[in-house]
């Protein structure tokens, strides 16, 4: 099968960036052919695919990547096709390949998120293929959350209602174009296929998992601890990410006598000035450390308890990493984070400090309760190790199958 990805991004910087690439890599490294027009000023050497550099620099906000992405294409499609023909005959017999009527060669372009949407249906259409379009996440109801949850002020309500209005007719595009389209959470699909009509029988819904290169032996496992003295928190170091939320329940925890929990703060420093402006509000600066953005396995192994106060996450790869290393994990109720962990104990509502607070001290003043989470957590893990290159091929060939019925 021949697969043809996108990724005209100068950057490689959320989950989402990296579960795309692994996810090509790994259709490569399974023998099928996968061609990835790809940025040529991003320095990445892939192990297994191949690269069709795509020289386009750009910058700003304005004109947005998306349009800029496809009118790249646009301008050099014919040659863009005469590099996948030639690069399909170096590696296939004379009887395989197509007549240029029938197709260019391509089985399917697989597209992760909205930003190479627009490439990704040009390209459909100028190659006569089909295309998987994979949802990374539910803007339409993360922005729906945050208004209500997020400490926004006047302006970035009315930002965020711009946006949705933009994501609505994304989900509409994707809904006219794609021949298969997959969700990291059922959620998530629920809300497509209300708003867009779409039909079910062309969706699937397949998690992340957990495995290489995110998470290795090295790692497995190796979490031995007893109590909680210290927790760890993951992700962007704002509100959006419910930090303010573990903050407060902090303050809480402080003030019933639990002044020697540390909290350990994992992001990027440009993003933690709200962060550190509540904290010296709240008292509890002496409690946190910054850490900046790091690797979260090694805390996970060496620390008690992994806080997850997220307002709105389609999956949570950080949930799944903490429980690789045996770190018990408790966090919101939204999203894909209630399929990660299921049972109660597990979960706290959203946008509550008093419960987050409530079931830390839980974790301490009972052993019994800290030691049946870990049990909880482990028995979770165990449903995450799969084979997830075979999940999307299994995709792929039904949607191959549904295509040519």
């Amino acid at each position: 099968m021949t697969i043809l990805g996108l990724y005209m991004l100068n950057h490689i910087r959320t989950g989402g960036n990296r579960k795309y690439l692994e996810l090509l890599e790994g259709f490569a490294a399974r023998g099928h052919r996968v061609l990835v027009l790809f940025n040529a000023f991003l320095d990445y050497i892939p192990s297994y695919f191949t690269k069709i550099e795509i020289p386009l620099r750009y910058g700003g906000r304005f004109p947005p990547a998306s349009y800029l992405f496809k009118q790249y294409l646009k301008k050099n499609i014919a040659s863009l096709k005469e590099t996948i023909r030639s690069l399909q005959e170096q590696y296939s017999p004379p009887d395989f390949l197509p007549s240029e009527a029938d197709s260019w060669f391509v089985d399917y372009i697989v597209n992760f998120g909205d930003t190479h949407l627009n490439a990704a249906v040009y390209l459909k259409k100028a190659l006569k293929t089909k295309l998987l379009y994979g949802v990374r996440c539910s803007d339409v109801d993360r922005a729906h959350i945050l208004r209500r949850h997020g400490h926004m002020d006047l302006r970035r309500k009315v930002r965020s209602l711009l946006y949705e209005q933009l994501e609505r007719s994304r989900e509409k595009k994707a809904a006219k174009y794609a021949n298969r389209i997959t969700f990291l959470n059922n959620s998530d699909k629920s809300s497509f296929l209300k708003r867009t009509a779409y039909a079910e029988a062309k969706t699937a819904v397949i998690h992340n998992h957990i495995g290489p290169p995110g998470c290795t032996g090295e790692y497995k496992d190796t979490n031995n601890s007893r109590g909680v003295a210290n927790i760890v928190y993951t992700g962007v170091l704002s509100a959006d990410k419910g930090l303010f939320d573990l903050l407060q329940a902090a303050a809480i925890l402080k003030a019933r006598g639990y002044g020697e929990l540390h909290y350990y703060l994992l992001g990027r420093l440009e993003d933690a000035e709200g962060a550190r402006r509540l904290a010296q509000k709240l008292g509890i600066q002496d409690l946190l450390s910054f850490e900046g953005y790091r690797n979260p396995l090694p805390y996970f192994k060496k620390y008690d308890l992994f806080v997850y106060p997220t307002l709105y996450d389609a999956f949570g790869n950080v949930i799944t990493e903490a429980l690789h290393t045996g770190c018990p994990v408790i966090a919101s109720a939204v999203g894909g984070v209630t399929e990660i962990l299921q049972y109660r104990e597990l979960l706290f509502t959203l946008g509550n400090p008093k419960e987050i607070a409530g079931k830390i001290e839980g974790c301490i003043e009972n052993p019994g309760q800290y030691q049946r989470i870990r049990r909880l957590c482990k028995e979770r893990a165990a449903h995450f190790y799969f084979d997830w290159i075979e999940r999307y091929e299994q995709c792929i060939q039904t949607g191959m199958e549904w295509r040519s019925a």
